[in-house]
């Protein structure tokens, strides 16, 4: 009985406002565009680096000195 109470209220016309065009691409016209652009990668070039490392030592065990060479990349200039 309540269901058919409601049903001719569904029928009614509600008050909406329709936007036009203009409204609608509105908001998109305003907006910046970003474009990712992937970073050019610089050659990179080996650069040997010649190291040393004194590890001290004790009273029974001698400090010495440890030595490498190690190879780093740099950006090229």
């Amino acid at each position: 009985m309540k269901f058919l109470l409601l049903l001719p209220l569904t029928f009614l016309a509600t008050p909406s406002h329709a936007i036009t065009w203009g409204e609608f691409w509105e908001p998109f016209q305003n907006e910046r565009v970003y474009i990712y652009e992937r970073p050019v990668p610089r050659p990179m070039c080996k650069r040997h680096v010649y190291r040393e490392e004194y590890i001290p030592g004790t009273y029974w065990n001698p400090g010495y000195v440890k030595r490498y060479n190690q190879v780093v990349k740099v950006p090229c200039w």
